[in-house]
């Protein structure tokens, strides 16, 4: 090329590379030199000021309509395969019209997969503004890799409406949100609604403002504190017309093609108010080996009724899971199959993928098969009534049960049992509270229910079913989604060492890291004051566990491949596993796709990121509802244990009802504190005293915001004197401390 090109020229050498175009670059291609350079940039500025360009600031243009390889997007929602879509920003908008370009979510680059290691991208939800990395696939989509959340560069909003003198501003329900915004006039709300709302662009040091995209109802709604957690999450919470007709014309799965298993007394053990019941039990003596068993474990066949690529298949994919809350369920599928057709009810036969499993008298595994069945369940226990009966105190109403049925089964744990403690998963007691409410909304009791024997026999027999899964879809060479949990991250152990040095107690690096090496340390300091510190600890050192079609094994059960097999009610992984054994064994048509097959990893970490997604809104929601509970008991004392140290204070949660909160670090003495975040304490500059993690400490309840889920609190009595401080003299004190007081309802 020479000469100075002609505008069409320019655009169309543009519009051919990939990226942005430097005017070095246009130089170059043209072989434009010395002086001709001058008119050049005079086109250059010609062609940008007609629109017919853009650029940046780093002297970069591209065609017009075309994005930056790096830009500010906004997570709009998910496309009906259930993934995450965005749209770009520009100057403060959103491009959204039908010629821009829709930008999908790559939460973890194909490059990465196959690798044990790597860092996946930043979660993000519906209405969080990212900065993300695109890549053009063609005029009309790009797929973005998020490089970071943005906070107030635009985005969404939820929160509460209040009337001032000079209109209506919504209350953020975010606690990291730190303005209010300014509804725009004509905004049709009023003082009290929840509405979803679209951050505008503004001056940085004016109000910010926001415009109303959804009135989701009023704040004062028994309710409304799930209706804020659904929003911020972006579930979805109305089945489309297609979906629920489609339920209603579905067929009771028939006999042709299943093995009939209606003449073993299978039974199902749930909590007394479960509404659905997805998994059922049954054992007896093995004739063929003295002291072991035969230990069933059937399934709902969910895969007889959601078929691939039918509607009812794709909201499923699209919600992942379930979402339970306290006051409420969003449902993976239509209730006329959660709980009708696909719930093992009693007396009733129930379309199964069963496994039957040979158990040694040591509690291993010695072979399992699995079938495609009818079963009919023959009673209906909660945990408490079967451990009643395996107590010894069978209640009257299950008495000819007892020795036939509920014996053997326990029996047959009792060897199960065995193995798994001689395998050593994970052990860390971390009490799960339960809230309960009524029709009104109001928590009416928050209490630990028993760990009984009852829910191990169900959790270790559903355990060894999901292991029989992936063992048989292994020798089957089908393609799998497993159920992984790496081990935890070396930086997380080595600053786990330090902490635990702290406290005297050893943790040595060289060793091979294995589960049994953290329940040793638990077990060592189970007798100690700081055995809770340490079981808190060794849990924020785990890695989380995902779906993948690698195996990398399961770290917590300490085992080397694992597959989730037994809820496919309210679990897409489930599904896709069922489905996966009904082709590996010939079983039916209606089993696997060559497609489903091939886009495994996909799904894997979508349901993986619908996982994360449910266990927010699920933790929000609880948040608001205990809040909501705590904002009677203002300046009543309570007990408490440290669950978090931060530069901000410490995190507390109360013993009796689980509600946690902050205690600002203005609140914890006159000195001045600083916060070791990663070895988890706080220590006084002064006196030393300290906090750590796990600790018990007695703290007052200042304030309660049920709309953003937060707890204040004040320090009565708690920390400990380690001797050394940070700077200043050492002095003696004790460990009472009057709370700093300060005005109510200041933040």
């Amino acid at each position: 090329m020479g000469g100075i090109p002609t505008r069409d020229e320019i655009l169309q050498f543009i519009a051919e590379q990939s990226g942005e175009v430097t005017k070095r670059d246009i130089a170059k291609a043209f072989n434009i030199k010395g002086a001709d350079r001058i008119p050049l940039k005079r086109l250059l500025r010609e062609l940008n000021a007609e629109g017919l360009l853009e650029g940046s600031r780093k002297g970069g243009m591209r065609g017009h309509g075309e994005l930056p390889s790096v830009s500010v997007i906004q997570v709009t929602g998910r496309d009906k395969e259930g993934y995450l879509v965005a749209r770009a920003r520009r100057d403060g908008d959103l491009l959204d019209g039908p010629q821009d370009p829709i930008i999908e979510i790559d939460d973890n680059p194909r490059q990465n997969r196959g690798t044990r290691r790597h860092r996946p991208s930043p979660p993000v939800s519906p209405g969080d503004t990212a900065l993300a990395r695109l890549q053009r696939i063609n005029q009309q989509k790009y797929v973005a890799r998020i490089i970071r959340k943005l906070g107030d560069a635009g985005g969404q909003v939820i929160g509460m409406v209040r009337e001032r003198n000079d209109g209506l501003w919504l209350i953020p329900a975010d606690r990291r949100e730190r303005h209010d915004f300014q509804l725009e006039s004509g905004t049709k709300a009023k003082h009290g609604d929840l509405l979803v709302c679209e951050k505008l662009p503004g001056p940085r040091m004016g109000a910010k403002r926001a415009r109303m995209k959804d009135n989701i109802g009023a704040a004062d709604d028994p309710h409304a504190f799930s209706l804020i957690s659904i929003a911020e999450q972006g579930l979805p919470t109305i089945f489309p017309d297609a979906v629920l007709t489609e339920a209603d014309k579905v067929l009771e799965a028939g006999a042709s093609g299943r093995e009939d298993l209606t003449a073993l007394p299978f039974i199902t053990i749930d909590p007394a108010d479960a509404r659905d019941h997805d998994d059922a039990v049954f054992a007896e003596p093995d004739p063929d080996c003295d002291g072991g068993f035969i230990v069933w474990v059937a399934i709902a066949d969910v895969a007889a009724y959601v078929i691939p690529g039918s509607e009812m298949d794709r909201e499923a994919r699209k919600r992942g899971n379930s979402v339970y809350m306290p006051d409420r369920v969003v449902p993976m599928l239509p209730e006329r199959l959660s709980t009708d057709l696909c719930s093992l009810r009693e007396n009733e036969t129930r379309p199964c993928m069963a496994v039957r499993m040979h158990i040694r008298p040591d509690g291993k595994r010695s072979g399992h098969k699995f079938v495609r069945g009818l079963m009919r369940s023959s009673a209906k226990l909660s945990y408490a009534e079967a451990q009643r009966a395996f107590d010894g105190d069978c209640p009257a109403e299950f008495s000819q049960l007892d020795k036939p049925i509920l014996q053997p089964l326990w029996q047959a744990y009792q060897c199960m049992a065995a193995a798994r403690d001689q395998r050593q998963p994970l052990r860390i007691n971390r009490p799960e509270r339960r809230v309960e409410m009524n029709d009104k909304g109001q928590i009416t009791r928050i209490h630990i229910p028993p760990v009984l024997e009852a829910h191990k026999l169900i959790e270790e027999m559903m355990v060894s079913a999901n292991v029989c899964a992936a063992e048989t879809l292994e020798k089957q060479k089908r393609t799998l989604m497993y159920r992984v949990h790496d081990t935890p991250p070396d930086e997380r152990v080595r600053a786990l060492s330090d902490f635990l040095r702290s406290l005297d107690v050893k943790l040595s690096l060289g060793q091979t890291l294995l589960p049994k090496l953290f329940n040793g340390l638990m077990e060592q300091a189970a007798d100690k004051p700081f055995a809770p510190t340490i079981s808190e600890a060794v849990l924020r050192t785990q890695a989380q566990a995902v779906y993948a079609v690698e195996n990398i094994g399961h770290f917590g059960l300490n085992l080397g491949r694992y597959a989730h097999f037994t809820s496919p009610i309210r679990r897409y992984a489930d599904l896709t596993v069922h489905r996966a054994l009904i082709s590996a064994l010939k079983a039916g048509t209606d089993g696997q796709t060559e497609e489903e097959a091939d886009a495994l990893a996909d799904i894997a970490e979508a349901v993986s990121a619908t996982e994360r997604r449910a266990m927010l809104a699920e933790r929000s929601a609880g948040e608001r509802y205990l809040a909501a509970h705590m904002s009677t008991h203002i300046g009543e004392s309570f007990s408490a244990r440290i669950s978090g140290v931060s530069r901000a204070g410490l995190f507390v949660t109360l013993d009796d009802s689980g509600a946690g909160g902050l205690i600002p670090i203005s609140r914890l003495g006159d000195e001045r504190f600083y916060a070791d975040e990663n070895n988890m304490y706080m220590t006084g500059g002064t006196t030393g005293l300290t906090f750590r993690i796990g600790e018990a400490v007695e703290v007052e309840l200042e304030e309660a915001t049920p709309l953003k889920g937060g707890l204040l609190f004040s320090l009565l009595q708690g920390g400990t004197k380690s001797g050394k401080s940070k700077r200043g003299p050492k002095r003696r004190g004790a460990l009472r401390r009057p709370p700093q007081r300060r005005a109510r309802g200041r933040r």
